[in-house]
């Protein structure tokens, strides 16, 4: 068996999508086809969605018999196929468990529905959604095994940027993440966190001077509501979009993506689209 991801691609330049394999990191072969002879005119190609499997030659395989009456055929090229992309997301949503690379995790953790909400707000503030392509540069471990009962660590490079730690039976939870020190201009918000068991420190990463750790403690359903706070989206994206910058641009590689749960945001991902529907009504699945 080949254990690799199967991902549905689409471009602004092409009316067809790209359902395809790989067994390296997603991030390298979209490299690869955005700079190669065959599929670079029609692109540049995005990925749309992607699972990670036990056997990716299986799932592409079933993918494309699935879709064969409207493949496309074009000089040079095998992959595309003349396919809405929201109807190949659910298909390849529709893949077996027993197919699924290590699902049981992501499963535990979002069985707590506060959990993934204030994940999925935590990804939405500081542009991990449109950095998915550079995954295992930046990681989302699930359920660690650390002391302290642990649920998420999530890396940028090799700096721990925020992580959620039970604190005892009552469903409180430490939350930790780290901000430019621009927050310090919000004494509304450190007068929050100081009256939420928290308090603001600097960060101890020497490649980050104008770090600073904040953290607090609520259950998953009133964390969220940090995100809102005076300040902390500004200085959120400060910090971590500069830093997830830095990593693209040197293609860089975190020593913890071998902990990276792809599973964990595949179903992040896929909860967002049906938030957005919601939302946004009935076409935003048709993107």
């Amino acid at each position: 068996m080949s254990q690799g991801f199967v991902y549905v691609l689409v471009s602004p330049n092409s009316d067809h999508i790209k359902i395809g394999r790989t067994e390296r990191p997603i991030s390298e072969r979209l490299r690869g086809i955005n700079g190669g002879e065959a599929y670079a005119p029609h692109g540049p190609w995005e990925l749309s969605d992607f699972v990670h499997v036990t056997d990716c030659v299986v799932v592409e395989t079933a993918l494309h018999r699935h879709f064969r009456d409207r493949h496309v055929k074009m000089e040079g090229t095998n992959e595309l196929f003349s396919v809405a992309p929201h109807e190949a997301r659910e298909r390849l949503r529709s893949t077996s468990g027993p197919l699924r690379v290590d699902p049981e995790k992501a499963d535990q953790l979002f069985n707590n529905d506060a959990a993934r909400l204030y994940l999925f707000r935590l990804f939405q503030l500081s542009g991990l959604y449109g950095n998915l392509d550079i995954q295992g540069a930046w990681t989302l471990s699930v359920l660690p095994q650390t002391k302290g009962g642990r649920w998420f660590t999530v890396n940028i490079g090799p700096h721990e940027v925020a992580f959620s730690t039970r604190t005892g039976a009552d469903g409180k939870f430490l939350h930790y993440l780290v901000l430019d020190r621009l927050i310090l201009e919000y004494p509304k918000t450190i007068l929050w966190l100081g009256q939420n068991g928290g308090d603001v420190q600097q960060a101890d990463y020497k490649t980050a001077e104008r770090a600073v750790s904040v953290s607090f403690e609520h259950d998953f359903a009133k964390a969220e509501s940090f995100f809102k706070r005076d300040g902390v989206r500004r200085a959120m994206v400060a910090y971590w979009a500069d830093a997830l910058a830095d990593l693209r641009e040197r293609n860089a590689k975190s020593v913890y993506a071998r902990y990276h749960s792809y599973d964990a945001v595949s179903q992040l991902l896929e909860y967002k689209r049906a938030r957005d529907e919601v939302v946004v009504g009935p076409l935003a699945a048709k993107v």
